[in-house]
């Protein structure tokens, strides 16, 4: 009886330790996405992109990636400080297809620009 006491209680610790690092592993993605220089949130209807680079940013790139197919969809210029609602559906495939989060579901959304000086930025969020 006391071994199985035992071995219960260590398989508890053990859960409990990976949910930990789990949750820390979460706050240190929100953390470095919080000082990022392009700043992403998500939404059922919109993804807004925010320039925090502190400069113009140019050929930005944004991309929704899915279990089948990454979805883009490209600003050609974006000022400092400047935010940019898109709307979900304008994001197209390679052939062309819009997105569609009725068919789909997005896991990761990826930014990336250059500045004037040919300084390139990259950010990555989770689909919330």
């Amino acid at each position: 009886m006391r071994s199985m006491l035992l071995g219960a209680a260590g398989a508890l610790a053990l859960a409990a330790m990976a949910f930990s690092q789990a949750a820390c592993s979460q706050d240190k993605e929100t953390v470095q996405a919080a000082d990022a220089s392009i700043g992403i949130e998500t939404s059922q209807m919109f993804v807004t992109i925010e320039n925090r680079a502190g400069t113009p940013l140019l050929d930005l790139t944004t991309t929704i990636q899915t279990p089948s197919a990454p979805y883009t969809y490209l600003i050609t210029r974006i000022e400092a400080g400047q935010k940019r609602d898109v709307p979900v559906n304008s994001f197209s495939s390679r052939d062309g297809t819009a997105l569609n989060l009725r068919l789909v579901t997005p896991r990761t959304v990826r930014a990336t620009a250059k500045d004037l000086t040919s300084k390139t930025y990259e950010a990555q969020v989770s689909w919330k």
